[in-house]
């Protein structure tokens, strides 16, 4: 039999009620977040195989019970609560007498609940970004929590879909919360304890915290990419089709050729706020940028969405001295005593984390600058100047 995961779990609890943890089989998968910086939302998940479960005892494995996964403290595990959601398959393998049967199960996050649940079917009033998505989560019955910009961004009031008739369409929670994140560019996630927290990009700057990881926890030297997916046109627009604002960064342009994006059906209250919006897009689009994707870690950090991981002291082959990511997500994978986490890996001036003018200490000298490094390269001072 394959170990059990015992050493790192503390419990498994399946309609609140525990699992015998010699039941629980190698290898146990957890997935976070997004598995694509660009993708749409992600409920999370969880698959977990259990052995030796008599006919007698099946009743207590149906789909529909909520599934429960929590670290062991003594282990010095950080994460206590690694996951909570609802079963959703089960696969009973019974093929060979000589072997147990093995119960392979999936769970999935409350968030994936959120695209069974309809809201509104009446007016929006006019109202902040942040009042607006909980407006959407407090209506679909989900418990949230909603990190705002500073200062939050005006929406519009809703128009009717029938405009004759004044009447307003229902829709899903998960298509709102999907649709209100690209008023002011968020990501929405469930976290370990089964909530949901919606997180504006912008709010990172302020709430994020920094974590830096030792290189001997990195499974491999991994390749740095570098893309052309850049944005040199961004139209937005704003009041739900009153109007629209274009911003164009005409050196990129230059260098790259027009590449542009629109949103012309947003939210967002007025022209005034759709250019600041668009503007601040443009500056984080318009150029390519080297990243490191995805980063295997060998043994378990306390990690969390829109948290910023620092890895310093980089080799002299790699584009920068030091690098600082923010995690859009990751897959953690128990087997035995070993623990993996997966991340995913967004560049940090996507969520605004570049390094401000007032940040710069005072003793730093113009002659201290690398020549070479561009301002949109300098969101840590070792990359502006040049230290390795």
């Amino acid at each position: 039999m394959s170990a059990p995961v015992n050493p790192w779990i503390g419990s498994v609890l399946i309609d609140n009620k525990p699992v015998d943890l010699d039941r629980v089989l190698a290898s146990l998968t957890i997935r976070h977040g997004r598995d694509d910086p660009d993708g749409p939302i992600q409920s999370s998940s969880a698959a977990v195989t259990l052995r030796g479960i008599p006919r007698d005892e099946l009743y207590a494995y149906e789909v529909g019970l909520p599934l429960a996964i929590r670290g062991d403290a003594a282990a010095g595990v950080d994460l206590f609560f690694l996951f909570a959601g609802n079963l959703t398959d089960l696969e009973l393998d019974d093929d060979d007498p000589a072997v147990d049967a093995v119960l392979s199960m999936t769970a999935t996050s409350t968030l994936a609940t959120s695209g069974d649940r309809p809201v509104r079917g009446h007016a929006w009033p006019a109202e902040l970004w942040g009042d607006r998505m909980r407006r959407i989560l407090t209506e679909a019955g989900l418990y949230s929590v909603v990190q705002t910009p500073s200062p939050d961004v005006p929406i519009a009031a809703t128009l009717p879909d029938d405009p004759e008739a004044g009447t307003f369409a229902t829709m899903s929670c998960l298509d709102a919360l999907e649709a209100g994140r690209d008023d002011v560019g968020s990501t929405v996630f469930d976290q370990g304890d089964g909530s949901i927290c919606v997180q504006a990009y912008d709010s990172r700057a302020s709430s994020a915290s920094r974590m830096a990881i030792d290189a001997g926890d990195i499974l491999y030297s991994p390749p740095w990419t570098q893309t052309l997916n850049i944005k040199n046109r961004i139209v937005l627009g704003y009041a739900y089709g009153a109007g629209s604002v274009t911003v164009d960064d005409e050196v990129s342009q230059e260098l790259y050729g027009l590449r542009w994006t629109g949103d012309f059906a947003t939210g967002i209250a007025d022209q005034t706020h759709a250019l600041e919006r668009a503007t601040a897009w443009l500056t984080r689009l318009a150029y390519p940028k080297w990243a490191l994707p995805g980063v295997t870690l060998l043994r378990p950090y306390p990690l969390a969405i829109g948290n910023v991981v620092e890895l310093p002291s980089l080799p002299g082959s790699a584009p920068f001295a030091s690098w600082e990511a923010v995690i859009e997500g990751w897959t953690e994978t128990i087997e035995g005593p070993s623990w993996t986490q997966e991340l995913v890996l967004s560049d940090p001036q996507l969520s605004g984390l570049s390094l401000p003018w007032q940040d710069l200490p005072g003793s730093l000298l113009w002659q201290n600058v690398n020549p070479a490094a561009r301002w949109r390269d300098a969101y840590t001072l070792a990359n502006l100047t040049g230290a390795r």
